[in-house]
């Protein structure tokens, strides 16, 4: 009998893919999305701590296999952008005019695109500036890393790339805020105080969204999953997991084909 293989979901991201399926605190975004798909679809995380779109580009031939018949990736979800927004000089810092260009590249990439995927962006998530600056005092970073403000400039700039190239976008900024702080609207030359920056009075909720005011505490994995799971309903019903059927290739154990011994005479720790 021939190796069978089933057609893969990729998550492609920086450490808050890769945290993702961790549940010692609660809640994994990847840990469910994997659940929700088992049998159907395999999930394959290729998450990376503090990668950023220029890490990405790089490691793209390692990371996307060529297609098979039997194998193709038939959703991908591309999830940069907190590190590319950190202050220069920082090393992991890359300038809102690569970040949107490295996107476009990811995007269009021929790798990617010899699988014909479905693809996601997702936005960079706000920053509670409160935290990520306690965080690093703690562990003797006394400099600022970041700012609520420029991450906000990257979270529209993948939005635009979205629009530009017509990719569905995942806008977890706009999510987070709206769970912070319910109704929030921001105007363009009006409003200069980002959630989450220092300006603002310190918010409960954005603490129990972000663990150390960047990475995802298990209510903000339930949130991306949500988005997530919402964006390919809307955009991808044929791939949604509720409409889709166990893989065939390994049927119901009611018709399943059994072993048959006289196919391993003579052979044993099967």
């Amino acid at each position: 009998m021939a190796f069978a293989d089933y057609n893969k979901i990729l998550l492609f991201g920086d450490s808050i893919t890769e945290q993702s399926f961790e549940q010692a605190r609660g809640f994994g975004f990847g840990a469910e999305f994997t659940n929700v798909y088992r049998r159907k679809l395999d999930v394959v995380a290729r998450g990376f701590s503090g990668y950023n779109t220029s890490h990405a580009l790089h490691i793209l031939p390692k990371v996307i296999p060529p297609p098979t018949e039997a194998c193709r990736i038939k959703l991908m979800t591309i999830f940069f952008g907190a590190n590319d927004a950190v202050l220069s000089p920082q090393l992991q810092h890359i300038p809102l005019s690569s970040y949107t260009s490295n996107l476009r590249a990811l995007c269009t990439h021929p790798l990617i695109l010899s699988h014909s995927p479905s693809l996601i962006l997702i936005t960079p998530p706000p920053i509670c500036e409160y935290i990520t600056q306690e965080s690093d005092a703690a562990k003797g970073k006394n400099y600022i890393q970041r700012l609520a403000a420029q991450t906000k400039q990257y979270r529209d700039a993948a939005i635009a790339v979205g629009k530009e190239l017509n990719v569905p976008v995942v806008d977890l900024w706009g999510a987070f805020v709206e769970y912070a702080e319910p109704g929030y609207q921001w105007r363009e030359g009006g409003d200069k105080e980002i959630p989450g920056c220092k300006e603002r009075e310190r918010n409960p909720k954005m603490g129990e969204l972000l663990r150390d005011g960047l990475h995802f505490n298990p209510k903000g994995y339930k949130i991306m999953y949500d988005e997530v799971i919402k964006c390919i309903k809307t955009h991808y019903p044929e791939l949604d997991p509720e409409q889709l059927e166990f893989d065939q290739k390994f049927p119901y154990w009611e018709v399943a084909p059994k072993h048959d011994e006289e196919e391993t005479t003579g052979q044993s720790g099967i």
